[in-house]
């Protein structure tokens, strides 16, 4: 009965008429908005959600596989600028990911149908930060990574992600997460899964754009908070591994180029995973799951990220 909606909804489509579920979702159309310059953020995501016939998208709903990547090691290529917590990124890395175990364990006690599954791949972290990590992240499937390097440790995280029948959260060690982040990302993703019948891409705070770029974007109402359509995000968001292995050539082989100075620009959010936002919804949440805990403009407005970071000492 879906194949026979979608046929005729298809078939008036040229006469200005759709055929859509009753109880779905309805993202009008705004004409003066739908431009080129628009196509991610707007008319990607009402093409997207306009489905003739909902039916719930291919694969598993119910299992969360996050994958972290970590690298703690002194002798590190990293920007000397000081970190807005004011201590030294072993410390920022150790608050961030036990946050992040808080927030798996928060999610397994409520909702006990989700099945997680935690990976840590290392990149090298020295001994004495390897073996902080290791007690932080017990029971975690920790790894050292095949290649050194950031584009490597990326591309090996989305390489495995793209295998799995699964939610893929990819994640750094640099995100300091909220007790329920994983499981408001998960809540959300089923949510609209179930109304749109389509997958999508979720990133877990505002991104800076959003507020430089000013562009047009829908508001969805979640279970406990709002959240707006976007198409911009870094290399940690929550997707399926099915978009992964379908986009993969156009969206995330090219994520091996990160770190690399000469070509760094192909492994760019914007020549990568961004593309994704042609194709499929993105949404982020206006009360952020977590942030990225680096400088000050990366922080969403009117974030308080201060009492968390107490919160994520030993």
């Amino acid at each position: 009965m879906n194949d026979v909606f979608k046929l005729l909804s298809k078939a008036i489509a040229p006469f200005g008429y759709h055929i859509r579920p009753k109880n779905g979702l309805a993202f009008l159309r705004v004409p003066a908005l739908e431009t080129h310059e628009n196509d991610s953020n707007v008319g990607a995501v009402r093409t997207a959600m306009q489905a003739a016939a909902i039916s719930a998208p291919l694969g598993n709903l119910n299992a969360v596989h996050v994958i972290l990547r970590t690298c703690l090691r002194t002798r590190r290529n990293v920007n000397p600028r000081p970190r807005i917590t004011g201590d030294d990124p072993f410390e920022n890395g150790y608050r961030c990911v036990r946050s992040l175990t808080r927030a798996i364990d928060f999610a397994k006690k409520g909702a006990p149908s989700l099945s997680i599954h935690f990976t840590v791949l290392d990149d090298r972290s020295d001994k004495t930060a390897e073996k902080t990590l290791r007690d932080i992240c017990k029971g975690a499937d920790f790894r050292t990574t095949d290649q050194t390097g950031q584009g490597a440790s990326l591309h090996q995280a989305f390489t495995e992600g793209r295998s799995k029948d699964a939610l893929i959260y990819c994640v750094e060690d640099d995100y300091l997460h909220e007790e329920d982040a994983i499981l408001r990302l998960w809540e959300f993703y089923k949510f609209m899964a179930a109304q749109s019948g389509t997958h999508m891409v979720l990133y877990p705070q505002e991104h800076p754009r959003l507020y430089a770029e000013h562009y047009p974007s829908y508001i969805v109402k979640g279970a406990d908070r709002h959240w707006r359509s976007m198409r911009h995000a870094t290399h940690t968001f929550l997707t399926h591994g099915t978009v992964m292995d379908e986009n993969w050539n156009r969206c995330f082989e090219n994520t091996k180029f990160v770190g690399n100075k000469k070509t760094r620009k192909k492994g760019s959010e914007s020549k990568t995973t961004d593309r994704l936002f042609t194709k499929i919804s993105g949404f982020s949440p206006l009360k952020p799951c977590a942030v990225h805990l680096q400088y000050e403009e990366l922080i969403p407005p009117f974030y308080d990220w201060r009492p968390l970071w107490d919160k994520s000492a030993a």
